[in-house]
Protein backbone atom coordinates (compact mmCIF):
# COMPACT_ATOMS: atom_id res chain seq x y z
CA UNK A 1 0.00 0.00 0.00
CA UNK A 2 1.04 3.69 -0.51
CA UNK A 3 -1.20 4.70 1.91
CA UNK A 4 -3.30 3.91 5.06
CA UNK A 5 -6.92 1.90 4.57
CA UNK A 6 -9.56 0.67 6.08
CA UNK A 7 -10.80 -2.50 5.24
CA UNK A 8 -13.75 -4.16 7.46
CA UNK A 9 -12.70 -2.01 9.65
CA UNK A 10 -9.19 -2.90 10.04
CA UNK A 11 -6.79 -0.24 9.58
CA UNK A 12 -3.88 -1.14 7.74
CA UNK A 13 -0.44 1.20 7.51
CA UNK A 14 1.52 1.99 5.33
CA UNK A 15 4.42 -0.83 4.77
CA UNK A 16 2.45 -3.07 7.07
CA UNK A 17 2.96 -7.07 6.13
CA UNK A 18 -0.01 -8.76 6.25
CA UNK A 19 0.39 -12.81 5.09
CA UNK A 20 -3.07 -15.29 5.26
CA UNK A 21 -3.35 -17.99 8.15
CA UNK A 22 -2.95 -20.57 5.45
CA UNK A 23 -2.54 -23.43 8.31
CA UNK A 24 -6.24 -22.56 9.58
CA UNK A 25 -7.65 -22.39 6.01
CA UNK A 26 -6.09 -25.97 5.70
CA UNK A 27 -7.24 -27.62 8.84
CA UNK A 28 -10.80 -25.40 8.82
CA UNK A 29 -13.63 -27.82 10.13
CA UNK A 30 -16.04 -25.62 7.75
CA UNK A 31 -14.27 -25.88 4.90
CA UNK A 32 -12.89 -29.43 5.26
CA UNK A 33 -16.02 -31.21 6.64
CA UNK A 34 -18.21 -33.50 7.39
CA UNK A 35 -14.57 -35.77 8.45
CA UNK A 36 -12.65 -34.41 10.83
CA UNK A 37 -9.81 -32.55 8.75
CA UNK A 38 -6.88 -34.28 10.97
CA UNK A 39 -8.55 -37.53 9.69
CA UNK A 40 -7.01 -39.01 7.03
CA UNK A 41 -9.86 -38.93 3.78
CA UNK A 42 -8.49 -39.16 0.35
CA UNK A 43 -12.19 -38.39 -0.99
CA UNK A 44 -11.98 -35.09 0.51
CA UNK A 45 -9.99 -33.91 -2.91
CA UNK A 46 -12.26 -35.51 -5.12
CA UNK A 47 -13.46 -33.76 -8.49
CA UNK A 48 -17.14 -33.83 -7.11
CA UNK A 49 -16.46 -31.92 -4.38
CA UNK A 50 -16.53 -27.87 -4.97
CA UNK A 51 -14.44 -26.05 -2.86
CA UNK A 52 -13.21 -22.45 -3.25
CA UNK A 53 -9.55 -22.08 -4.82
CA UNK A 54 -8.21 -20.72 -1.76
CA UNK A 55 -8.91 -22.87 0.81
CA UNK A 56 -6.30 -25.27 -0.08
CA UNK A 57 -2.88 -23.36 -1.06
CA UNK A 58 0.01 -24.74 -0.21
CA UNK A 59 2.43 -23.03 -2.78
CA UNK A 60 0.54 -19.90 -2.10
CA UNK A 61 -2.00 -18.39 -4.46
CA UNK A 62 -1.77 -16.26 -7.29
CA UNK A 63 0.92 -13.94 -9.12
CA UNK A 64 3.17 -14.90 -6.08
CA UNK A 65 2.68 -18.50 -6.02
CA UNK A 66 5.82 -20.93 -5.62
CA UNK A 67 7.66 -21.26 -9.39
CA UNK A 68 8.31 -24.42 -8.28
CA UNK A 69 5.19 -25.88 -7.67
CA UNK A 70 4.84 -27.94 -10.77
CA UNK A 71 8.61 -29.37 -10.16
CA UNK A 72 7.50 -30.23 -6.49
CA UNK A 73 4.03 -32.08 -7.29
CA UNK A 74 6.36 -34.04 -10.21
CA UNK A 75 9.10 -34.85 -8.23
CA UNK A 76 7.06 -36.11 -4.89
CA UNK A 77 4.93 -38.23 -7.87
CA UNK A 78 7.95 -39.84 -9.20
CA UNK A 79 9.26 -41.02 -6.05
CA UNK A 80 6.58 -41.96 -4.51
CA UNK A 81 5.93 -44.40 -7.68
CA UNK A 82 9.05 -45.64 -7.86
CA UNK A 83 9.09 -46.60 -3.88
CA UNK A 84 5.44 -47.78 -4.17
CA UNK A 85 6.46 -50.14 -7.50
CA UNK A 86 9.19 -51.99 -5.22
CA UNK A 87 7.74 -52.22 -1.84
CA UNK A 88 4.83 -52.65 0.14
CA UNK A 89 3.96 -50.06 2.68
CA UNK A 90 2.76 -51.88 6.07
CA UNK A 91 2.48 -51.05 9.74
CA UNK A 92 5.24 -51.38 12.36
CA UNK A 93 5.31 -51.93 15.99
CA UNK A 94 6.28 -48.89 16.81
CA UNK A 95 3.20 -46.91 14.55
CA UNK A 96 0.95 -44.82 16.39
CA UNK A 97 -2.57 -45.31 16.06
CA UNK A 98 -3.42 -41.51 16.05
CA UNK A 99 -0.99 -38.91 15.31
CA UNK A 100 -0.06 -35.46 17.35
CA UNK A 101 1.16 -32.70 15.24
CA UNK A 102 3.93 -29.47 15.90
CA UNK A 103 2.86 -26.65 14.31
CA UNK A 104 6.44 -25.49 12.10
CA UNK A 105 6.68 -21.98 10.34
CA UNK A 106 5.16 -23.02 7.24
CA UNK A 107 3.99 -26.45 8.04
CA UNK A 108 2.12 -29.26 10.23
CA UNK A 109 4.53 -32.39 10.85
CA UNK A 110 3.80 -35.68 12.63
CA UNK A 111 5.27 -35.21 16.61
CA UNK A 112 8.30 -37.41 16.41
CA UNK A 113 7.47 -38.22 12.82
CA UNK A 114 5.84 -41.73 11.36
CA UNK A 115 7.05 -45.27 11.65
CA UNK A 116 6.15 -47.60 9.18
CA UNK A 117 8.35 -50.50 7.40
CA UNK A 118 8.69 -51.32 3.65
CA UNK A 119 8.52 -54.81 2.67
CA UNK A 120 10.07 -55.70 -0.55
CA UNK A 121 7.89 -56.87 -2.95
CA UNK A 122 8.71 -60.54 -4.77
CA UNK A 123 7.48 -59.42 -8.25
CA UNK A 124 7.71 -55.65 -8.63
CA UNK A 125 5.48 -53.88 -11.13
Amino acid sequence: CTQACEINGIKIDVDQIIAADVMTLHYSPEYWGPVDPNQFYPLRFSPEIKRHPCVYMPFGMGPRTCVGMRFALLEIKLALCNILKRYDVVKSANSKTSLEFTEGPAVRRPKGGVTVMLKRRNNPI
